[in-house]
């Protein structure tokens, strides 16, 4: 009867290191997407637009080298104080876009493009 045993030198490998496996990118859409659904969030906030008037630059996001850069085109409520809203929207969508995509947020842009809706 033969016993048949693995010795070290022929099991597998160990596979690398997850960071090593692969490279893993994330598109100026998705970082968009994400920064304009954490917009909302903010109370003050009654929309965020994607597409704007013609003269009017769009939400929108670009990515490079594991930073990114976002603008905003956001709708607030009346008569919340914008500049506070400002700082709130920053802090905001930049935790959020960095704790979702491991991106680090260099500049957020913000444009006011009207006031409507009441305070919640």
């Amino acid at each position: 009867m033969t016993v048949l045993s693995t010795v070290p030198a022929q099991r597998p490998a160990p596979p690398p290191a997850p960071e090593l496996r692969g490279r893993t990118e994330i598109s100026d859409r998705v970082v968009t997407k994400i920064a304009c659904l954490a917009a909302r969030e903010v109370p003050e906030v009654r929309d965020v637009q994607l597409r704007t008037l013609p003269w009017a630059r769009p939400s929108g996001g670009e990515v490079h080298k594991g930073q990114t850069t976002l603008r905003l085109s956001v709708s607030v409520a009346y008569p919340a104080p914008l500049h506070a809203v400002a700082a709130r929207l920053r802090e905001h969508v930049t935790r959020r876009v960095a704790a979702q995509t491991g991106l680090n947020v260099t500049r957020l842009d913000i444009t006011m493009t009207d006031l409507g809706g009441d305070l919640p």
